[in-house]
């Protein structure tokens, strides 16, 4: 399915805006931008309970927790929902079409892309990295202990490599220029633990951008280059980007944070984009819109194919979307697969099914996978990290998304 087009109000929304009083400043609540060829229709999913997940982006907005939401919800291959509300940027509508900076859900994309290398019979996952980086070899620990085995390409993807994840030797790391130059720098510093005995993902899950120098290095060509002709072309992901193009950036949303007052204010101006290089980040750098990343999502669903282009097989995506941490993974309900968490218990805070899988960015973006359901739900808040209440937000609408199933795939 393509990229929604430009939103128009809906007969429920359209009357009128409404307004409220924030200290001195207006502030200007706009009605939910609709997908004029969406209509949310009988999928085993009630409309009136589908209902609910609007809702949860009104409140959201009204009560300043966010400025502005996209949310997605499909079922069996076909969106029920696709809505936004508030704004895109002070005075501006957010549209249903606007682009988001992905921050880790970046993640998934790249353990797909590396995937796809293992499939091309390119490299395994047993592989040490120091095979394609020399410099990982000998890596030894804070207390100089040498590390009883090398990290590997899988010790990668599931963030129990022991790389380092602080400080300030770590901190300086992100003015690399490429993602080669960035994992030197990694390589030069002591492991926190020895590889394959912990998870930890650290503030940015960095080892997803020395996967990325791994990628270049036995391609040959930018991290940009192969992923747009593996994944973002093929799955006619047209809106997905790791530096927006100046025709777009109208599109790419404000990013908004709580200032000291704990009053919402805009970090990123709308439209504001980095200038472009050649590091392109696989932990975290891509752009893009909820209904381009409904179709990568729609893809690992299918088992790797989409609209009949295959990108994996299905054995890899079940590879993927497997725990591959045993219990080391720091919620007891759930897992890390490849790039991505995977549900391993019913139990929790949380609707859901065992088998589900996805993952958050710091950006305020979301979204869930639900092979028992055949269930899809993403949503966008763009903000940056650790805002307070965004991830209320993000859990109230796959709750809301949930609870309108109220009968078989």
């Amino acid at each position: 399915m393509a990229s929604a087009g430009t939103p128009s109000l809906t007969t429920r929304t359209a009357p009128r805006l409404m307004g409220m009083r924030i200290g001195s400043a207006l502030l200007i609540l706009w009605p939910l931008a609709v997908s004029p060829r969406l209509v949310p229709e009988d999928n085993g999913i009630s409309v009136m309970r589908l209902g609910r997940a609007r809702e949860v982006l009104e409140k959201a907005i009204a009560s300043r927790t966010a400025a502005g939401a996209v949310g997605l919800i499909a079922r069996s291959g076909r969106i029920v929902f696709l809505e936004s509300a508030g704004e895109a940027a002070p005075g501006v509508r957010m549209p249903t079409d606007a682009i988001s900076r992905l921050a880790s859900i970046t993640k998934p994309v790249t353990a797909a892309a590396v995937l796809i290398l293992l499939e091309q019979g390119r490299i395994l996952l047993s592989d040490p990295v120091a095979k394609y980086l020399p410099e990982f070899a000998d890596m030894k620990t804070a207390e100089g202990a040498p590390a009883v085995r090398p990290i590997t390409i899988h010790d990668l993807l599931t963030h129990q490599a022991g790389l380092a994840s602080e400080g300030p030797e770590y901190e300086k790391l992100w003015d690399a220029r490429t993602a080669r130059e960035f994992a030197a720098g990694m390589a030069k510093l002591p492991l926190r633990f020895q590889p394959g005995t912990r998870f930890e993902y650290g503030w940015a899950g960095s080892a997803y951008d020395v996967l990325t120098a791994v990628i270049e290095q036995i391609t040959g060509e930018s991290y940009r280059e192969f992923l747009a002709r593996e994944v973002l072309g093929p799955l006619k992901m047209q809106d997905t980007f790791f530096f927006v193009p100046e025709s777009k950036k109208p599109r790419l949303a404000a990013q908004y944070r709580k200032d000291s007052s704990g009053e919402l204010a805009v970090f990123r101006a709308r439209g504001q984009e980095e200038t472009p290089g050649v590091f392109y980040s696989g932990a975290g750098g891509l752009r893009s819109t909820v209904s381009d990343y409904f179709r990568f999502a729609q893809c690992l669903l299918n088992g790797g194919e989409l609209e009949g282009v295959r990108i994996l097989s299905p054995r890899s995506v079940a590879l993927m979307t497997s725990n591959q941490t045993a219990t080391r993974y720091p919620n007891e309900n759930y897992g890390w697969g490849l790039g991505i968490r995977v549900r391993t218990s019913p139990a929790g805070e949380d609707l859901g099914s065992v088998g589900s899988y996805g993952w958050s960015g710091g950006t305020g973006t979301y979204f869930v996978v639900d092979p028992a359901e055949r269930l899809i739900v993403i949503v966008f808040v763009p903000t940056v990290p650790r805002t307070p209440g965004v991830s209320d937000i993000q859990k109230a609408f796959v709750n809301a998304a949930y609870q309108s199933i109220v009968a078989g795939k």
